[in-house]
């Protein structure tokens, strides 16, 4: 989504002979949106926009992080907002593709790998360890919210949002709320986002760029 023309370019070129499964559909915001089921954005340019304070707005599509900077809070504020996903730039075209096609799949993928050597052994991707539901409920708690406020924002039951707390303390391995803060702040949670979107199921993925 408004990528730079050598983004574009490289972009396609690095896809093309990956044709059967993916296909690369630029969207400009003066024009009309492509039917796809992803769609990448640069999340510095958003920042650029709207300021580093600026309150986000919510995604409203499948919305994949793609940028240079995969420092852990650039890629948790991405996913404090909604995003499905966050990938690196400098991933080679293979591991791109593998982690897209299991974004798509509904799975939430997180790879920011900088282009530096990696351990031995065929480098993974990470998952973020938080559903979009779960990062979202856990951000406003970092902000100081009670239960009773998470739940009026999210529109959801007092029993829903502590079953989405006991499941974000059991995946990121505190027992108290104090603990709980304090990992949403190391994991740059500051800013409350999306809830959980079903993923398409389809073989071919469609991407806008």
């Amino acid at each position: 989504m408004d990528e730079s023309e050598l983004v574009m370019h490289g972009l396609r070129a690095m896809l093309e002979p990956h044709s059967a499964v993916i296909t690369v559909v630029p969207h400009r915001p003066d024009g009309p949106a492509p039917l796809s089921d992803l769609t990448l954005y640069e999340p510095s340019a958003h920042r650029r926009a709207t300021g580093a304070r600026a309150v986000p707005q919510r995604f409203p599509t499948r919305m994949v992080a793609f940028g240079w900077d995969c420092s852990p809070e650039a890629v948790s504020t991405e996913m404090s907002r909604g995003a499905a996903g966050f990938v690196s730039k400098w991933l080679p075209a293979r591991r791109l593709i593998w982690n897209l096609l299991q974004i798509a799949e509904g799975r939430v993928v997180v790879d920011a790998w900088n282009g530096q050597p990696e351990d031995a052994g065929r480098p993974k991707a990470d998952k973020w360890p938080l559903t979009h539901r779960e990062t979202e409920v856990l951000s406003m708690i970092a902000s100081g919210l009670a239960n009773r406020e998470i739940a009026e924002r999210t529109n959801l039951s007092i029993n829903s949002v502590k079953s989405y707390i006991r499941g974000a303390y059991a995946k990121i391995e505190v027992t108290s709320r104090s603990q709980a803060v304090l990992w949403a702040i190391q994991h740059g949670l500051l800013v409350s986002g999306e809830s959980d979107v079903e993923g398409p199921r389809t073989v071919k993925q469609a991407v806008r760029a």
